[in-house]
C-alpha cells in the first residue's frame, strides 16, 4: 500500500488537493469551514492509500468530464457485433471500472456478462482510457477555457472548478460510509441501514407507497349499448376518482376496442383532452405565467374576455405519455391503448443521493408536476465541474430503483414487441402483460376494471398485486369540464361572408377549370366562397409552433386561428362531405402554463382538434392512422433501460381524423373513405433532406399517396379544398384523381412552388396520356 501523509488540517487537505489538480485557485470560505467542521467531527484521515485515492478522485473527476466515453463505446460496438448487450447495472459498473483503471474489477464483470469477451480484445489496455495525467490536464484545461458553459463563456472558473474537486477528493480519502453517517440527518431514531433508499424509506414511507401504482380499464362490448355522453361521463369519472387513489407517478390506461365502440376516437381523444386538464385550481407558484399567458392571448384575440376564461385558473390533471393502435392482419384497428401518469406536485424534502445531506434547496420543476432539488453540500461528490449543486428528483430516483433491481427488467423481446407505437393485436392478456412488466414494478398494486375473460391469465405470474374490478356506472357531473373557462381561451367567432358574385369570371373557383391556388389567409380567402360549394377538404395544417412559418404565442392562440379556419371549411362544405385532418400529437411547450423547458411535454393536437372542430358542428366519423414505417426522428424509447419508467415506444403514426358536415343526401360518395376511418395506412413520407440539401423545397410536405387515398370515392370533377396549400401535394393528387381543387397558401414562396409543383405534374400526365396513342 502507497501511504500518504495523513490528512490531519484543511491544509494538508488542501495541498493534496493542488498536488492532484494542479490547479492553483483559492478554496472558498465555505469549504474551508466544511472541511474544518468534518475534520473535528469525523476525524483525520490516518494511513490514506494514495494510489487508492488517486484511482477514485479521477475517476469522478472522468465521470464528470466524460473522458472515457469513446473507450466505453468501443465497448459496447464490439459486444453488439456479436450479439451482447448489458442493463444499465452492469454498464454503471463497467464504466466505473473504466474511469478508475481497474483492470481486475472490469475483467470480473465482462467475465459474468460477457463469457466469451476474452477473443474480443477487449481488456482495459486495448480500450486505452485516459490515464491519470490526462485526466489532470484536463482538468486544468477546463478552468482556464471551459467548454460546458452555457451561459457566460468567459466567466473565470478557476476557483469554481479547483472548489468542485474538493468533494470528490473528501470522497476518495475518507470511507463513504463513515460520511453518509456524517451527512445524514437523523430524525426520530430511524436508523442508518447504509442503503440510500431504503434509509430514505423508513424517514419519508409515504413517497414509497407503491399499493395503487397501475390502473387500466377496457371499455368494450358491454359498453357498447350505452349513448355517448353516458359512457364518457362514466369514464371521466372513473379518471377522476383514479387520480386521488392512483400513486405518484403511477400509471392509467384506458383500452377501448375500436370494433366495439363506435365513438372510439371521440372517445379516446375526449378523455386524453380531461385527464389531463380536469383539475382546474388557482397555483400559487412562480412558474405559472398567468398573466402574461393573458396578455399574449388577448393581442392575439382581442374578442376573448378575461372575465370568461379565467386565464388565473390552472387546468392540470395526468400527464399524457402515449397512444398505442393496434390491428389486425387487414389493417383494421382492434384495440387503441392510452397511456397517461400521475405527476403531482410533492414539496417532501429528499436528501442527496450522493452524499445523504438535507442541505438542500428546492431548484424547480424540470417537468410540470415533478419537483427537483438541489444539493447544498459543498462537500457532496457529485458538484458539476463549475461547482453547481447535484440536481435531483423523487421520480428519477424511483426510475433508477426499477433499473437496479434485477426482478424489474422486461425481456428483450417485449421491448421489442412493444417498441413501436402501431403494432399487431394478439390478445386483451398481452395489452395487460405489457402494461404491467413496462409500467410498474415488482411489489406494485395493481388495478383493472372489467377485464375482458381471462385476459388475466398472462399477468399471474408477474410479481405485483393485482385487483379485478368491475368499473362502477355512476358518474358525476363532469359535463360542467366543457363548458368551464378552459374552453372559452381559444373560442372563435362567426365571420361574416364576404358578398362576392360568384358568376363573375374572378370570382374563386371560376378563374380555373381544374386548379386554382390562392394566396391569402385562410380564413379570408374561404370568407369569399360560396357556401356548401365543396365536395371535400383535405388538409395537413401546421402543427403548433413546430416550423418557422408556425409560430402562435401560445396554443390557445393556435386553437383559435385552427378553429376559425374550420368554421369556414365547414360552411363551405356540401352537407354530408368530408374534411379529412392530418396532425400529430408533437413534443413542445404549449406555453399557457410556464415558458421555460419545464413546460415541454407531449401535446395532445388531436384531442384539442376534435374538441375544437366539434364545437363548429363537424362530426368526428373517424381516424385513417397514418403509419410512416420505421420513421428517422425516434423520440426516446428506453436509452438502453430494459426496465419499467423507460419504455417510450418510437412514434411512428399520424392521426387522419375524418370530420363531416351532418345532413346531405344518403349517397354513396363518402362510403368508402368512411369504411376506412378505423384503418392503418402505411405510407413512407416524402424523403426532402438529400445530402443535407432540402430538394423538396417546403420543410413539411406530406406524401401524394396519402391524399389520394383520401380522395376515394369522389366522382372526376369533384371539387376539392385545403385550406393549407403549402406545395400543392392535395391538388396534385386531385389532378390524378379527375377531381379540380382549390387550395389556399399565406407564404408567397410556396404559392410559387405550388405552382410550379402543380404544372409540372399536369404536364407529366398530359405527356403520359400522350405517349398511350403514339
Amino acid at each position: 500500500m502507497t501511504v500518504t501523509s495523513s490528512v490531519k488540517s484543511a491544509e494538508e487537505f488542501k495541498v493534496l488537493l493542488a498536488d492532484l489538480t494542479g490547479l492553483t485557485g483559492s478554496l472558498s470560505d465555505d469549504v474551508t469551514v466544511a472541511l474544518e467542521k468534518l475534520l473535528t467531527t469525523v476525524g483525520p484521515a490516518t494511513s490514506v492509500d494514495r494510489q487508492k485515492v488517486q484511482s477514485i478522485f479521477y475517476g469522478r473527476l472522468n465521470q464528470k468530464l466524460t473522458l472515457n466515453k469513446a473507450a466505453t463505446a468501443n465497448l459496447y460496438s464490439k459486444a453488439a457485433k456479436v450479439g451482447v448487450t448489458f442493463n444499465y447495472p452492469t454498464k454503471k459498473a463497467i464504466s466505473w471500472a473504466i474511469d478508475t483503471l481497474n483492470a481486475k474489477d472490469l475483467e470480473v464483470i465482462l467475465t459474468s456478462a460477457w463469457p466469451g469477451h476474452a477473443q474480443h480484445s477487449v481488456g482495459l489496455e486495448e480500450l486505452h482510457p485516459v490515464s491519470h495525467e490526462q485526466t489532470k490536464k484536463a482538468l486544468q484545461l477546463e478552468a482556464v477555457k471551459p467548454s460546458k458553459l452555457r451561459k457566460a463563456h468567459s466567466r473565470q472558473v478557476v476557483d469554481d472548478v479547483l472548489n468542485a474537486a474538493a468533494g470528490p477528493l473528501v470522497w476518495s480519502v475518507w470511507e463513504p460510509r463513515n460520511l453518509h453517517q456524517y451527512f445524514q440527518e437523523q430524525t426520530g431514531g430511524v436508523p442508518y441501514t447504509g442503503e440510500y433508499l431504503q434509509d430514505l424509506q423508513l424517514q419519508s414511507p409515504q413517497l414509497f407507497n407503491r399499493d395503487h401504482a397501475l390502473a387500466a380499464t377496457f371499455v368494450g362490448s358491454r359498453d357498447a349499448s350505452k349513448d355517448y355522453k353516458s359512457l364518457r361521463a362514466e369514464l371521466t369519472t372513473w379518471l377522476s376518482s383514479e387520480y386521488s387513489k392512483l400513486n405518484n407517478y403511477g400509471f392509467l390506461s384506458v383500452i377501448i376496442d375500436a370494433q366495439e365502440i363506435q365513438e372510439a376516437w371521440q372517445l379516446a381523444c375526449d378523455l386524453v383532452l380531461y385527464g389531463e386538464h380536469f383539475i382546474e385550481s388557482p397555483v400559487k407558484n412562480m412558474f405559472f405565467r398567468w398573466r402574461e399567458v393573458m396578455r399574449e392571448t388577448m393581442e392575439h384575440l382581442p374578442h376573448i374576455g378575461a372575465e370568461k376564461a379565467q386565464f388565473e385558473l390552472a387546468n392540470e390533471g395526468y400527464t399524457y405519455r402515449d397512444q398505442f393502435v393496434l390491428v389486425d392482419e387487414s389493417g383494421k384497428q382492434q384495440r387503441l391503448v392510452l397511456l397517461m401518469q400521475k405527476n403531482q406536485r410533492d414539496e417532501t424534502p429528499v436528501p442527496c443521493p450522493a452524499c445523504r445531506s438535507s442541505e438542500i434547496a428546492g431548484n424547480s420543476y424540470p417537468t410540470l408536476g415533478v419537483k427537483s432539488w438541489e444539493c447544498s453540500n459543498v462537500l457532496c461528490p457529485e458538484r458539476s465541474i463549475y461547482n453547481r449543486g447535484k440536481r435531483y428528483s423523487f421520480k428519477a430516483l424511483l426510475s433508477q430503483a426499477a433499473i437496479e433491481h434485477p426482478s424489474n427488467e422486461i425481456p428483450v423481446e417485449s421491448v421489442r414487441r412493444w417498441q413501436r407505437d402501431v403494432l399487431p393485436f394478439k390478445t386483451d392478456g398481452e395489452i395487460l402483460h405489457m402494461l404491467v412488466s413496462h409500467y410498474s414494478m415488482v411489489g406494485d398494486g395493481a388495478f383493472f376494471y372489467n377485464v375482458p375473460g381471462q385476459a388475466d391469465q398472462d399477468i399471474r405470474t408477474q410479481g405485483r398485486h393485482y385487483t379485478l374490478v368491475t368499473r362502477g356506472v355512476a358518474a358525476a357531473d363532469t359535463d360542467r369540464f366543457w363548458t368551464s373557462p378552459l374552453f372559452h381561451r381559444f373560442s372563435s367567432v362567426p365571420s361574416s361572408p364576404i358578398k362576392v358574385d360568384h358568376d363573375e369570371p374572378t370570382a374563386p373557383l371560376k378563374a380555373q377549370p381544374d386548379w386554382q391556388v390562392l394566396q391569402g389567409d385562410s380564413v379570408q380567402v374561404l370568407a369569399e366562397m360560396p357556401p356548401d360549394s365543396v365536395d371535400r377538404a383535405i388538409t395537413s395544417p401546421p402543427y403548433f409552433n413546430a416550423r418557422e412559418y408556425s409560430q402562435w404565442p401560445n396554443l390557445y392562440c393556435y386553437l383559435h386561428d385552427m378553429q376559425a379556419i374550420a368554421r369556414e371549411v365547414f360552411r363551405v362544405l356540401k352537407p354530408g362531405a368530408v374534411y379529412a385532418y392530418n396532425i400529430f400529437d408533437t413534443f413542445d411547450n404549449e406555453r399557457i402554463i410556464t415558458f421555460s423547458d419545464m413546460g415541454k411535454k407531449r401535446i395532445s393536437l388531436s384531442a384539442w382538434t376534435v374538441d375544437a372542430f366539434r364545437r363548429v358542428g363537424f362530426t368526428l366519423r373517424g381516424n385513417l392512422v397514418w403509419d410512416k414505417g420505421e420513421i428517422h426522428g425516434k423520440r426516446g424509447f428506453n436509452s438502453g433501460n430494459f426496465s419499467p419508467f423507460y419504455q417510450s415506444p418510437f412514434n411512428c403514426w399520424e392521426h387522419v381524423l375524418l370530420f363531416q358536415k351532418p345532413g346531405g343526401r344518403n349517397d354513396d360518395l363518402n362510403t368508402d373513405l368512411l369504411e376506412n376511418s378505423r384503418s392503418v395506412a402505411r405510407i413512407h413520407p416524402v424523403v426532402k433532406i438529400i445530402r443535407g440539401e432540402n430538394r423538396h423545397g417546403h420543410t413539411a410536405p406530406f406524401p401524394q399517396e396519402l391524399p389520394e387515398r383520401l380522395l376515394e370515392g369522389l366522382p372526376q370533377g369533384a371539387l376539392v379544398l385545403d385550406p393549407f396549400g403549402g406545395s400543392g401535394t392535395t391538388a396534385r393528387a386531385a389532378l390524378q384523381a379527375g377531381c379540380r381543387s382549390v387550395i389556399i397558401e399565406q407564404d408567397e414562396s410556396y404559392v410559387a412552388l405550388s405552382r410550379r409543383l402543380i404544372e409540372e405534374h399536369q404536364n407529366g400526365m398530359a405527356t403520359s396520356q400522350g405517349t398511350l396513342f403514339i
